[in-house]
């Protein structure tokens, strides 16, 4: 990894550590605030990891790219925090909370993508 594309991906790790601060923070006392914290930014970040992937990708520096993707995409979910709340849930919450995690990601992600290739094929188009 080039110096530019390693202190892009720090940056980006540290904006999106304070994003995810920012949300765990904003459900703090909520009743499943944990929960519905790590929910809302793996789904948001499924569907923009995704969207960026698809749509900006092709026109991103490979620093700025690796700055989205890896930093602040990577920064800002967690695999660690759904596995500490499913192995703190009863069998029945984890079951659905897992089932609610991946299949909204899947979604989001599948929306991203979507999403992020028809404005590309509409910028190409425009152009």
């Amino acid at each position: 990894m080039k110096l530019r594309e390693g202190l892009a991906v720090a940056l980006g790790g540290a904006l999106g550590t304070l994003a995810r601060v920012g949300a765990d923070e904003a459900l703090v006392g909520i009743t499943y605030g944990a929960h519905l914290a790590t929910l809302t930014v793996n789904v948001l970040g499924a569907f923009g990891l995704a969207f960026v992937v698809a749509h900006g990708a092709p026109r991103l520096s490979p620093a700025l790219r690796a700055g989205i993707s890896v930093g602040f995409f990577g920064s800002y979910t967690t695999f660690s925090a759904i596995s500490l709340l499913v192995i703190t849930s009863n069998t029945v919450e984890a079951i659905g909370y897992l089932a609610l995690t991946f299949g909204l990601g899947i979604a989001a992600a599948f929306l991203g993508w979507k999403w992020g290739t028809s404005v590309r094929t509409q910028t190409v188009a425009d152009a």
